[in-house]
């Protein structure tokens, strides 16, 4: 494959990325990785509200497989705790524990620091046409 594929290069820094990301976050949340810590940032700011499993699957554009996993670890490791629904017991509400939160806190700090990192050296301007680009090829694959 030719690594001058957009795809390819995407990759590539998609790794990169979570391999810094779980970097720092490990440093600070020994148990807790960078998409963990995003689930944790996403439940913070969408707490007024139901939060369920196929919300974390839309939102972060995962398998369910993969966030039934994160979840499992997460409530392992007191992050959340996930409730049966009345209505239908084979759903579970997500609920952020007070661990969570405290970790959320701490995780916010990092994830700033790298994201001032990430986008050094780049103009605004830069920036905006490449959130559009971005948004372009979701867009295109989905």
């Amino acid at each position: 494959m030719p690594t001058d594929h957009i795809g390819f290069q995407i990759r590539t820094l998609s790794n990169l990325i979570s391999r810094k990301i779980n970097q720092m976050v490990s440093e600070e949340e020994e148990t807790l990785t960078a998409h963990q810590s995003w689930v944790l940032d996403y439940m913070t700011k969408y707490a007024h509200q139901d939060i369920m499993q196929r919300d974390i699957e839309k939102n972060f554009s995962i398998r369910r497989s993969t966030a039934s996993h994160m979840l499992q670890l997460m409530e392992k490791n007191g992050y959340i705790r996930r409730i049966s629904v009345p209505d239908d017991a084979r759903m579970k509400k997500l609920i952020i524990t007070e661990k969570g939160i405290e970790a959320q806190k701490r995780m916010k700090d990092r994830l700033c620091r790298f994201e001032e990192l990430f986008q050094s050296n780049i103009t605004s301007e830069n920036l905006q046409h490449l959130r559009k680009l971005l948004r372009q090829l979701e867009e295109n694959i989905r």
